[in-house]
């Protein structure tokens, strides 16, 4: 089995379907793409609703930039990087702090 030229149905663009993307679809009986990686994903988060937009902030606590999928404007709770998150979380965390009791039966 050879890998398959097809061109898009919705921007024209060529694309691949490779031997094994092309076994699997025949093992699941569904039909080979008619449309590129592009637009399926477009497609895609279309249906989740609203575009998503992302924005440019700085880590509240260590000031590096980062990027958000919220608008730092918006917001009024700290904005920190993943590394400064996990240690917050670390350090606030009632259930990490004081685990429940040991329960003896």
């Amino acid at each position: 089995m050879a890998n398959i030229v097809q061109t898009c149905a919705k921007c024209t663009r060529q694309f691949l379907i490779i031997e094994q993307e092309q076994k699997l679809l025949k093992e699941k009986g569904i039909p080979f793409p008619t449309n590129c990686s592009s637009c399926r994903q477009k497609r895609r988060l279309t249906l989740r609703g609203a575009e998503r937009m992302l924005y440019k902030t700085n880590c509240q606590k260590c000031n590096r930039e980062i990027i958000v999928a919220y608008d730092p404007s918006t917001v009024e709770n700290m904005i920190l990087c993943k590394k400064d998150y996990d240690q917050y979380f670390l350090e606030n965390d009632s259930i990490i702090k004081d685990p429940l009791p040991e329960v003896s039966l």
